[in-house]
């Protein structure tokens, strides 16, 4: 794995969950009460509210005893890869030295993986030691995403190590309750690049294996079929079929993967881990939301905004 070998506090369940349940309510409280207009959003900056949820998974995952971060390292890891990326779109953009730091100051990448990001080189170079990295410390299936970061730069190469992640190692994990969170992750890309697809004429590659028994790919070369596929999954999810903005469906899909993983939570303590893990992440979305949203009146806003 690529995540920080932290000293373990081995504390047990009883312990964690309780403090789990407490910072989510007040999460949603203090989005609620940014809503309200009765406080201001707490930080100033997208890179601020990055940082919040950075040192809160760093948190989580001190207090996670060794167990616990075996099966759920999967997912740490997950959420760590848009650290990765975001770190090399500001280095692309030549950030200054401090605000690249502050990307891995709390971050759960390992110090190997910080030093050979910190390596003063070509981005083709950087892409190299990159490739090397995940197929020496993951998978060899990351073979050849330095050649697509070459040729078609750092979104094809977001777009492709996603996918290779979900694959070769979420949908592989050894716990059912990680691969089920993966699963869930799957359905949702490839329902948004179905209808993406669909709707914008744009390329688009689909990950097997979900939940949901579709073939995306053959749903895709036909027109006639994809609309009936999406219709069925607005009308089998709850969502009206009149709702065709993209926008409108990823909000939808984002409140429905948020529901199922609650239901989950209940059955026990990996599940509410990875409950809370998924909260904070829509929990930063609704900041910078907050952060930059209040333009569009405060009644668009709040239904944007995920409870």
């Amino acid at each position: 794995m690529l995540l920080r070998n932290l000293p373990q506090s081995e504390f047990p369940a009883e312990y964690l969950l309780p403090r789990l349940l407490a910072r989510n309510a007040a999460a949603a409280a203090s989005v609620q009460a940014c809503l309200d207009g009765d406080n201001p959003v707490p930080w100033a900056t997208d890179q601020d509210i990055a940082g919040q949820l950075l040192a809160e998974r760093f948190w989580l995952y001190h207090q996670l005893h060794s167990r616990l971060r075996c099966a759920l390292g999967p997912i740490f890891l997950f959420f760590e890869l848009k650290t990765l990326i975001n770190w090399l779109r500001v280095r692309q953009a030549r950030a200054s030295d401090g605000l690249l730091h502050s990307f891995l100051a709390r971050s759960l990448l390992c110090p190997e993986l910080h030093k050979a990001l910190r390596e003063d080189e070509e981005p083709a170079a950087l892409a190299a030691r990159l490739e090397k990295f995940l197929c020496t410390r993951l998978d060899p299936g990351f073979t050849g995403i330095a050649a697509i970061y070459n040729k078609n730069g750092l979104l094809d190469f977001e777009k492709q190590l996603y996918q290779i992640y979900l694959e070769r190692i979420g949908l592989a994990a050894p716990e059912a309750t990680v691969r089920s969170f993966f699963k869930g992750l799957v359905d949702q890309r490839n329902i948004l690049g179905l209808a993406k697809a669909t709707l914008w004429q744009e390329k688009m590659t689909f990950v097997l294996g979900g939940d949901l028994a579709v073939n995306w790919e053959r749903a895709l070369t036909e027109p006639k079929r994809a609309d009936r596929v999406l219709a069925r999954l607005h009308w089998e999810s709850g969502l009206p079929r009149e709702v065709r903005e993209l926008s409108t469906l990823e909000d939808f899909l984002l409140h429905r993967l948020c529901h199922i993983l609650q239901r989950q939570a209940r059955n026990g303590t990996k599940e509410r881990i990875i409950h809370y893990l998924w909260q904070q992440d829509i929990h930063a979305r609704n900041m910078g939301l907050l952060l930059h949203g209040r333009l569009v009146g405060g009644e668009l806003l709040a239904a944007k905004v995920i409870q």
